[in-house]
C-alpha cells in the first residue's frame, strides 16, 4: 500500500511539474513574440500616458502590417538599457516641420488633439527609408527626448518593439 501512495505522489508530482513547465515556457515565448506588459516611466507622452501607467504593447503589430502616423510605439533608447515609447508622426520619405508651433508633414497642416503644449519650431526635415520620426506628446522644452534630438534621430522600423494598443492600469482605454 505504501509503494501505491508514493508511486501515485511521484506520478501527481511530475505531472505538476510538466504543467508548470509548460506555463512558464508558453509564458516566456507569448511575452517575447506576440505581446508584453509595460509599465511607462517618465512624462515624454503627457497627457496621453503618465508615469507608472501599465499598458498593454502589442509585439505583433508590425509583423504583420507598418507603422502608420499617430502610432504609439516602443523601441530600444539608443544610449541607454530603458525602452522609448514615443508617437509616430513621420513615416519613410515624409517632410516633417513644426512652425509656429504646428505640425507639418508634407506641407500639410496636421492636428494634434492629443497634445495640450505649443512645440518649438523644428526645421523641415525628410524621414530616411526604412525610419520613422516619432515625437513625444510633452512638447514642452525638455518634455520629451524624441527624433528632434540627434541623441535619438530617425527610429529604424526594424527597431520597433511592438504598439501600445490598450492602457490596462489604472483605468483600461483603447488608444
Amino acid at each position: 500500500m505504501f509503494k501505491t501512495i508514493q508511486t501515485r505522489w511521484l506520478r501527481e508530482t511530475v505531472n505538476w511539474v510538466c504543467i508548470i513547465t509548460v506555463a512558464v515556457l508558453l509564458n516566456l515565448v507569448l511575452r517575447e513574440h506576440v505581446f508584453a506588459i509595460t509599465k511607462i516611466e517618465g512624462s515624454s507622452m503627457l497627457p496621453t500616458l503618465e508615469d507608472h501607467q501599465r499598458v498593454y504593447l502589442n509585439r505583433l503589430a508590425y509583423t504583420v502590417g507598418d507603422p502608420e502616423r499617430g502610432d504609439i510605439v516602443v523601441f530600444p533608447a539608443p544610449h541607454d538599457s530603458k525602452d522609448y515609447i514615443k508617437r509616430v508622426i513621420g513615416l519613410p520619405g515624409d517632410s516633417v516641420e513644426i512652425k509656429e508651433g504646428r505640425l507639418y508633414v508634407n506641407g500639410e497642416h496636421q492636428p494634434e488633439t492629443y497634445i495640450d503644449t505649443v512645440p518649438e519650431d523644428f526645421p523641415a526635415v525628410t524621414v530616411a527609408p526604412d525610419h520613422l520620426f516619432v515625437m513625444g506628446d510633452n512638447r514642452h522644452p525638455m518634455g520629451s527626448l524624441d527624433s528632434r534630438d540627434t541623441r535619438v534621430g530617425q527610429v529604424a522600423i526594424d527597431q520597433l518593439k511592438g504598439r501600445v494598443d490598450l492602457v490596462l492600469f489604472p483605468m483600461p482605454r483603447i488608444l
